[in-house]
């Protein structure tokens, strides 16, 4: 079992970096690394580039580049969101869990954290995983529903590490 959670946190760290080119923007913005601005994203964000809207709720949920605003990361991330992003999807299901400018709400954190579950994203299928093993916030203990939600995350890291692979033999 310690391997599977050490394989989760793994997987997770590697699945969740980089994701897309706004995310390294994102990370090189906070390095003073890139052209891209707060002014670019709000741009990108305004105009409906669903990417930007999540990169501009992720940067105000961390105090990145901004003050941290939990109303502002809401805002941008419940957008992405119901627009359909997975790592929008995930993050606000993270402020439901943690109570972040909303009333902390485990059935809502569980619901978002499903559909980005769902969908490939690692760390939503970990937090599930956790929150079943707990039996966090009234939702029911549930061995069984962690150890499936713990397999995924599993699984993903086993795709990730053949995916690298084939990369690494690819560009040989």
């Amino acid at each position: 079992m310690k391997k599977i959670v050490l394989s989760a946190f793994l997987a997770a760290t590697f699945a969740f970096a980089g994701s897309n080119s706004l995310a390294l923007d994102l990370e090189l913005l906070e390095k003073g690394k890139t052209d891209m601005t707060y002014e670019s994203f709000f741009d990108l964000a305004k105009s409906g580039d669903i990417d930007a809207q999540t990169m501009l709720g992720e940067m105000y949920l961390e105090g990145i580049i901004v003050q941290k605003d939990y109303e502002k990361a809401f805002f941008w991330l419940a957008k992405a969101a119901n627009s359909d992003n997975i790592k929008a999807q995930y993050l606000l299901g993270t402020m439901y869990e943690n109570g972040l400018h909303v009333a902390k709400n485990i059935d809502r954190a569980v619901s978002w954290y499903k559909k980005a579950a769902s969908r490939g994203d690692v760390l939503a299928q970990f937090n599930l995983a956790l929150i079943y093993k707990e039996g966090k916030g009234g939702i029911q203990k549930s061995m069984p529903e962690a150890f499936k939600w713990l397999k995924m995350v599993e699984n993903s890291q086993k795709s990730f590490s053949s995916n690298l692979k084939m990369a690494k033999t690819d560009a040989l």
